[in-house]
């Protein structure tokens, strides 16, 4: 549906009415109010990016908006800490950073929930970078008196390590999204044991990653056939096969046969590190 413009508040938040009315609506959008100008159209078809709406109640805009330069200055300083802890050399990194923090400033302003489902994965197998983005949500609770939450804290995680990794933080979203599975198949009802091992798990993925990762370089592992992992290791070849089926799905390939070997390997020694025997 298109909307007539009245503000653009910031680059994320537009104040419209719908035509033929006087009904005011608020918008919100990461670049929604981009360019926008008085009078002209706001569409609230974005591509598949996610628009959030709501009645503009009296005063609510006035009383919720900061001004660009407190945030960019809490921002710098947020960026400054990250980039000398994590090594972090990314020419695109205080940009997205900021509109990425601006954009969750102007959700907890309106009462949007942050919520992110992968929190627990991000905080085990991105630990420095999420150890840093708590100090991040601190920052911007001390200066501009927001709580953005442990939530976002995760979100801000995947920015830091898509800019140290130079990757989209599509993709680093699309890799917790494939470790979570992994965390599911393995640990199944008890996710409680993620936090409880986490080194071990954390080796765990980083060698999966690895193989993962490797294989789809066309470069797969190879194992003596003499070894017969395969039969020497039944219970970790299932939960192997398990994380097959997985990166199949979410990658489009399977994993050649020394792949498996090896990550079967990988799951034998998680295994014997839990309780139980995993």
């Amino acid at each position: 549906m298109e909307y007539v413009l009245v503000k653009a508040i910031n680059n994320n938040v537009v104040l419209v009415r719908e035509p033929g009315t006087q009904e005011q609506l608020v918008l919100m959008s990461k670049g929604i109010g981009f360019g926008g100008r008085p009078g002209g159209k706001i569409s609230d078809d974005r591509g598949g990016e996610e628009v959030i709406k709501f009645l503009n109640n009296s005063g609510q805009i006035s009383s919720r908006i900061y001004d660009n330069e407190e945030i960019k200055s809490v921002v710098r300083t947020i960026a400054s800490s990250a980039e000398k802890k994590l090594a972090i050399k990314n020419k695109n990194f205080y940009p997205a950073l900021f509109d990425h923090i601006c954009f969750a400033i102007n959700r907890v302003q309106f009462g949007v929930p942050i919520e992110n489902p992968f929190i627990n994965e991000i905080s085990v197998f991105y630990s420095d970078e999420y150890g840093e983005a708590q100090k991040a949500v601190s920052t911007v609770k001390e200066k501009l008196g927001i709580n953005l939450g442990n939530g976002e804290a995760g979100f801000i995680a995947l920015h830091f390590h898509s800019a140290k990794s130079n990757t989209p933080v599509s993709a680093s979203l699309k890799d917790i999204r494939i470790l979570n599975e992994i965390v599911k198949i393995i640990f199944k009802d008890d996710r409680q044991l993620l936090s409880k091992n986490s080194p071990a798990v954390r080796a765990f993925v980083l060698s999966a990653s690895s193989i993962i990762n490797f294989s789809g370089g066309h470069h797969p592992f190879s194992m003596p056939p003499e070894c017969g992992i395969a039969a020497a290791l039944p219970e970790s070849r299932a939960v192997a096969e398990s994380i097959n089926g997985m990166v199949l799905n979410e990658k489009g390939r399977a994993l050649s046969q020394g792949d498996m070997d090896f990550l079967t390997v990988a799951v034998e020694q998680l295994r014997q590190q839990l309780p139980d025997g995993g």
